[in-house]
């Protein structure tokens, strides 16, 4: 069985340059050369296949955005919202685009203002998906999810299609849009050269993630927003209706196809959407990276850690097959870095305990129990002493509590334990089962996968134990195959 968790492979780090290269040298030479040479760039006035090729853009996009509208409410994350806007965006926009080509719906003088419409509905297909691109490589998602919970942002898609629907409304049964003046310059010149520097600044953000893990889709990525921004260029550039004009719809064309289709062949490997796109995005919550990025987590981890040296390791695995949980169970974003956050803190309230007992070689009597039963609660009081740790504070003291109540310190049972915390206690022990203690020596996978089974249900929440099992088994097999 393969891992939820499975990390995709890398791609090929010599074949793909020089074919992204290619991709955009040829069409740019292309355009250069009918441009110089007047007589072999025709004027192709066929306002069907126009029609045709901004509708197969417009669903192409659309198609793009559903599957972004998914995944972003599956992570919960902002950056993944704002691309999945940016293509709704694109859509909806080159379709008003395509619907609005003079000859298709508007004939004899109204297809005059249907012009205008059209050339405006062009800058705009491109700008306005530009700015959700460079939004989500930006600051301000990070600074929306530290404030803003994520739950309402399904709004933001709402509001959007509203705002596409009215504007196609008033392009196609009005002239509002047409006495705009964005379709001719300067406006129009402002806005092209502003969406060719998103699109630019979106390709380089998403180079430099490219660089490090190789992964198919970012580099796809990186090569739609350069295609993109290239085709900005030649509607800037070129003549309405010659063959070099055309050039920018097949290059629109070219950039959201190849992020469909690269999107779908990662599908077809097994692997699943949500999983695409973290590693796409550079999504996956990382243990590692919760400690380097916060300073307080860091250091008490590492009291723990200095206090506790039988267990040295402990937290850190506890956080990362908490994490592995977590994804097997597809929790949005939010709550794995909680959980490796807890994870890393769940023994933290050991600060308090004696050494004599933390570090006693055999079986602890009464006595030694009841001291040791409050690192929970110790913990929480630690924890709530750091405004930004409550969440994990309340978290802690229940990751001791049991599926029947008998745990400690509260005696909680089924829901009213957190749900992290239920996950935890799966992480917890399956950590303690297969590590070397004191009194006794590690168990096998089988053995603890076992005593796991056992539990479930009963001490252990048994879709935890579910998901971590799952989860581990193809690591398992891949390891004995090794």
């Amino acid at each position: 069985m393969a891992s939820a968790a499975a990390i995709p492979q890398p791609w090929t780090r010599k074949a793909a340059p020089p074919a992204a290269v290619g991709s955009l040298l040829f069409p740019a030479g292309i355009f250069w050369w009918l441009s110089t040479h007047p007589a072999a760039d025709p004027s192709l006035v066929v306002p069907g296949q126009h029609f045709l090729i901004v509708t197969a853009v417009s669903l192409l996009a659309f198609g793009l955005a559903v599957l972004l509208a998914i995944a972003a409410v599956q992570i919960a994350q902002y950056r993944v919202l704002f691309l999945c806007l940016g293509f709704m965006a694109m859509g909806g926009i080159f379709a008003v685009h395509g619907i609005d080509t003079p000859g298709i719906l508007q004939r004899g003088d109204a297809a005059k203002y249907a012009g205008a419409v059209v050339g405006i509905s062009a800058y705009l297909s491109l700008f306005v998906p530009a700015l959700f691109f460079a939004a989500s490589y930006t600051p301000l998602t990070a600074a929306f999810e530290r404030r803003l919970p994520f739950s309402p942002a399904g709004w933001l898609i709402v509001l959007l299609a509203t705002a596409v629907a009215i504007y196609g409304v008033l392009a196609v049964a009005t002239e509002v849009i047409a006495e705009l003046p964005l379709g001719v310059k300067p406006y129009s010149t402002a806005m092209g050269i502003t969406t060719i520097a998103l699109l630019l600044f979106s390709a380089w953000r998403q180079a430099r993630a490219y660089l490090v893990a190789r992964f198919p889709l970012q580099g796809v990525l990186v090569l739609s927003f350069l295609l993109l921004a290239q085709a900005q260029v030649v509607m800037m550039l070129g003549h309405v209706w010659r063959l070099s004009w055309w050039e920018y719809h097949g290059l629109m064309l070219l950039g959201v196809g190849l992020a469909v289709s690269s999107l779908a062949a990662q599908r077809a490997k097994g692997l699943s959407l949500r999983s695409v796109l973290e590693a796409t995005l550079e999504l996956e919550v990382k243990v590692g990276l919760e400690l380097e990025h916060a300073e307080s987590i860091a250091a008490l981890a590492a009291a723990v850690e200095a206090k506790d040296e039988n267990t040295r390791g402990h937290n850190t695995r506890v956080a990362e097959l908490a994490v592995r949980i977590g994804r097997a169970m597809e929790l949005p974003t939010d709550q794995l870095r909680t959980l490796a956050r807890a994870g890393l803190l769940h023994d933290v309230g050991k600060i308090g305990i004696p050494d004599a007992i933390l570090s006693k070689p055999g079986s602890l009597d009464p006595q030694e129990w009841t001291v040791i039963k409050r690192h929970p609660e110790l913990g929480r009081e630690i924890l709530l002493r750091v405004p930004s740790l409550h969440r994990e504070a309340d978290i802690v003291i229940a990751h001791h509590e049991r599926i029947d109540g008998s745990g400690y310190p509260r005696g909680l049972r089924g829901e009213q334990i957190p749900i992290e915390a239920r996950i935890l206690a799966v992480a917890d022990t399956y950590d303690v089962l297969i590590s070397d203690r004191p009194y006794r020596k590690a168990f096998d996978f089988e053995h603890a996968a076992r005593i796991l089974r056992e539990e479930s249900g009963t001490h252990l929440w048994e879709p935890a134990v579910r998901a971590l099992l799952r989860s581990l088994a193809g690591r398992v097999d891949d390891q004995a195959a090794a």
